[in-house]
């Protein structure tokens, strides 16, 4: 019920501001123990593939350079981290259905308080807008398995686009450094909004200013 509360406490102080909730996926919307979308097709193919020995190369030229780097310089060290993850997509491809039949050997356990308010949501249009750094084509599979994919939710993420079963491109990568960005996009279609926002990292919850959103913590 803890996420729910928190809503239903925000629409209830929200006087004439339309409410909208802003969610991470990986650790928010799934348990703290769930595979992670970004890494889980390194896993269903097999961490021997040519495909996980590339994004393994990746991560050890990306990570301790991440840990060493100037705050200025993080952003663009993950876009390009994160754009070379997803070329990998388009070098060694995935066919379109591999996501949807990767989810019955990867572990992906929604929070039941998570499941809770996406049904709420639906059932009262309150928009959502999943903003994750994580991988879209499984995240999208995930929400539809658990009954969850709505029309008033959307996903930012990243995406490895298909022509058919070949993989041909990838939308513009979706970072933990510039989520803020893709979503401030979303939402300037809004006049007067309070979003609550649920996160399970503080950079998650820091999305927008405080006079505009209410963070709520997984716990």
């Amino acid at each position: 019920m803890y996420y729910l509360e928190q809503l239903v406490a925000a629409r209830d102080a929200a006087g004439d501001r339309e409410v909208v909730v802003v969610c991470d996926f990986d650790g928010t919307i799934t348990t703290a123990d769930s595979d992670v979308t970004m890494n889980a097709m390194a896993k269903a193919v097999g961490y021997d593939s040519s495909f996980s020995q590339a994004r393994d190369e990746l991560y050890r030229e990306y990570a301790p350079a991440l840990e060493q780097a100037a705050e200025g310089e993080r952003a663009a060290l993950e876009r390009k981290w994160w754009n070379g993850q997803m070329a990998q997509f388009l070098r060694y491809p995935i066919p379109p259905e591999a996501y949807t039949d990767a989810l019955t050997n990867l572990h992906f356990e929604l929070r039941p308080e998570a499941a809770e308010l996406l049904r709420y949501c639906e059932e009262n249009d309150v928009p959502v807008f999943i903003v994750s750094a994580g991988l879209g084509n499984l995240i999208i599979p995930i929400l539809a398995w658990s009954g969850l994919l709505s029309p008033n939710l959307r996903v930012l993420s990243n995406f490895v686009r298909y022509d058919g079963e070949k993989a041909v491109s990838y939308t513009a990568p979706v970072t933990p450094s510039n989520k803020r960005t893709h979503l401030q996009m979303e939402l300037s279609a809004f006049d007067h909004y309070i979003a609550v926002v649920y996160g399970d990292k503080e950079e998650d919850l820091d999305l927008l200013p405080p006079e505009i959103s209410v963070p709520v913590k997984a716990r």
